[in-house]
C-alpha cells in the first residue's frame, strides 16, 4: 500500500523560500549597477555645474600654468597641444575652440605666441636651446630640455606660424579645432633667451551641455534599472518566506 502523503511534504519543494542563487545574483547586479549609476550622475551633475557656471564669454577655463626656460623658447608637445587639467588631458573632440592667452612675466621684454604644424616647429628649432612642456605635476610643469643656441630668425619673421601674437603684456590665439600635429610656442619676441611666461586656457566646450544630459539621463535609467533589479527579488524572497511560516508568522 502506498503511503499516505501529508500536504506539507508534498509542497516542501515548491516551498522552497528565500534567496535562491537567481536572485541574489539579480539583486547583487543590481546594486552594483545602481552604484554605477551615481557615479555617472555625479559625472553629468559637475558637466552641467561647469557648463552652466564656469562659462565666461563663452569659454571654460581648463587651467593656468607658468613657464621658465634658459632657453629660447617654451613649447607644448604634439599630444599636449592644449595642456591639460590637474594633469588629465582633455579629449580634442570635446575642446571645441582654444583660447590661449600668454602673458609675459613683469619685467621681461614683449612675448611671442604662435602655432604651428608641428613639423614647421621642429624644423624651426633645430639646433636650438628651448624647452618642451611634457604635463603638469603636482603643480609644476614638466619639461623635456633640448640643448643648443641662438634662432637663426626671431619668431616674429619666421614665416611658418598659422596664427600668432606678440607685444607687452597679454596675448590671445583664438584656435578652432583643426585635425594634423600642432605645437604652441612662447618666446620672447625679439628672439632672446630666458622665457618667463604665464599660460591660461580655457575652451567653448559646445558639446559639454549635450554630454551632461546624456550622462544624467543615462543615470537615472541606469538607477532605476538597478533598484529594480534589487528590489524585486527581494520582495519576491520575503513574500515565500511570509507563506513558508505557519499562520503567517
Amino acid at each position: 500500500m502506498t503511503a499516505l502523503r501529508s500536504p506539507s511534504a508534498r509542497t516542501g519543494p515548491a516551498r522552497r523560500a528565500g534567496w535562491t542563487t537567481a536572485r541574489i545574483i539579480s539583486a547583487v547586479i543590481g546594486l552594483l549597477l545602481a552604484l554605477c549609476s551615481l557615479g555617472v550622475l555625479g559625472a553629468g551633475g559637475v558637466a552641467l555645474w561647469a557648463s552652466t557656471t564656469q562659462r565666461h564669454s563663452g569659454y571654460i577655463g581648463l587651467g593656468s600654468w607658468s613657464y621658465r626656460t634658459t632657453g629660447y623658447a617654451v613649447i607644448s608637445s604634439t599630444a599636449g597641444l592644449y595642456g591639460a587639467t590637474g594633469g588629465l588631458p582633455v579629449p580634442r573632440s570635446l575642446l571645441g575652440t582654444v583660447r590661449i592667452t600668454v602673458s609675459a612675466a613683469p619685467g621681461t621684454s614683449s612675448v611671442f605666441a604662435g602655432i604651428t604644424p608641428a613639423a614647421a616647429a621642429s624644423h624651426y628649432l633645430a639646433g636650438v636651446s628651448y624647452d618642451t612642456v611634457r604635463g603638469v605635476t603636482h603643480h609644476h610643469p614638466v619639461y623635456t630640455r633640448h640643448p643648443g643656441g641662438a634662432p637663426a630668425t626671431a619668431p616674429t619673421r619666421a614665416g611658418i606660424w598659422a596664427i600668432r601674437a606678440a607685444g607687452p603684456g597679454r596675448q590671445t590665439l583664438v584656435w578652432p579645432d583643426r585635425s594634423g600635429s600642432w605645437t604652441v610656442a612662447a618666446m620672447n619676441a625679439d628672439g632672446s633667451r630666458l622665457v618667463a611666461v604665464h599660460i591660461s586656457i580655457a575652451a567653448s566646450l559646445s558639446s559639454l551641455p549635450w554630454i551632461a544630459a546624456a550622462l544624467l539621463a543615462g543615470g537615472v535609467l541606469g538607477l532605476a534599472t538597478g533598484l529594480a533589479l534589487s528590489a524585486v527579488p527581494a520582495r519576491r524572497a520575503a513574500s515565500h518566506r511570509a507563506q513558508a511560516l505557519p499562520d503567517g508568522r
